[in-house]
């Protein structure tokens, strides 16, 4: 691995190929967690200073520190978006004497006063902001090794450096997690409806504050899901298990058994046609397809399907075409904006 190559990725340039080898490179071996958590914190000094540290000369490649910036997803072109996983990444550095002289130095920093605040406070005030584009997914990894899958028209909140005893992120949209492990720093989505918490598990959340929809899907592990609290101070609170499904249904925490493969296929290109009526399936059209979607009709089509699914990559006449087998609706196209009118 080159830090030309490295550099072109921190700062989003790298070609399609150069990123599926960077990613190779951080599956290969787990120590490499540990690496990119040294880094970030050096990373994180640097920033706040203005430069980035560099490895004396005589260091070879692999012993460098490297920056990457805050990523926006608004920036990513739409033929690259699925294929590339954007993970904030950074590459091995405390692999000899000097960089670990470097570590030293950075963790000396860290604990000095700036401007009458910590270097820590202020990392972990500093916040980055994703925000996917509809019809776009993207891939990251957090700083403590959480990956996170983003679906189109979502918007992600983290900071540069998470709490000690907490690790906090915002989710609008949808999002699929498999969050590390860490029983002393739990991690925590939250979301216009309520708080998710867990210590490591696999998980869907849909959290759409505009049209109101909530759920939250268990994969493995467990995870406890709490309202935001009311007027009165009253909150509900629910711990699900693997397979099932807690929705907001007139304010209250509704749990059901579901099938969770289906709940996730979205992150695979696939739309789940299970348990979904047809107004929740045209919100799920917009964000996957990126076309904005009019039910210009008083009375709403019932889905004709128990099960299936649609491919994304078949387009959106496709996958309209086929609902209509199974439902009652007629449709067309707003020849100045693209937008798919419900008739």
């Amino acid at each position: 691995m080159t830090d030309e190559i490295l550099y072109r990725y921190f700062r989003n340039e790298a070609t399609a190929q150069e990123v599926r080898e960077i990613e190779a490179w951080l599956d290969a071996d787990p120590a490499h967690q540990s690496d990119f958590d040294a880094a970030h914190a050096l990373y994180n000094v640097s920033e706040m200073e203005g430069r980035t540290y560099m490895a004396p000369a005589g260091i070879d490649d692999d012993c460098q520190a490297a920056a990457v910036p805050s990523v926006s997803a608004a920036s990513a072109s739409s033929s690259g978006a699925q294929e590339r996983g954007r993970r904030h990444s950074f590459w091995r550095y405390a692999v000899s004497s000097a960089a670990a002289v470097l570590l030293a130095v950075t963790a000396g920093f860290l604990g000095m006063e700036w401007e009458h605040r910590t270097v820590y406070e202020d990392l972990t005030a500093k916040t980055n902001v994703i925000n996917v584009p509809a019809g776009e997914r993207i891939s990251l990894t957090l700083q403590d090794g959480t990956r996170i899958q983003l679906n189109g028209g979502s918007r992600l909140e983290y900071p540069v450096l998470f709490e000690k005893d907490v690790r906090k992120v915002k989710l609008s949209g949808e999002a699929y997690l498999k969050v590390a492990r860490n029983e002393a720093q739990p991690f925590v989505v939250e979301t216009f409806a309520s708080d998710i918490e867990v210590l490591g598990t696999e998980f869907n959340v849909l959290a759409d504050e505009k049209n109101g929809f909530f759920s939250t899907v268990l994969v493995s592990g467990k995870v406890k899901v709490t309202t935001v609290a009311g007027q009165d101070g009253e909150y509900e609170q629910v711990i699900l298990n693997p397979d099932e499904k807690v929705k907001i249904v007139g304010n209250h925490l509704v749990v059901s058994r579901i099938l969770a493969s289906d709940e996730i296929s979205w992150k695979d290109g696939y739309i789940n046609l299970r348990g979904v009526n047809f107004v929740e399936l045209m919100h799920r059209f917009e964000s996957m397809f990126g076309t904005d979607i009019l039910i210009a009709r008083n009375d709403v089509p019932e889905i004709g399907y128990l099960s299936g699914k649609i491919k994304v990559s078949e387009g959106i006449d496709f996958a309209l075409h086929l609902l209509q087998e199974a439902c009652d609706f007629t449709y067309e196209k707003d020849a100045a904006t693209g937008a798919v009118i419900i008739k």
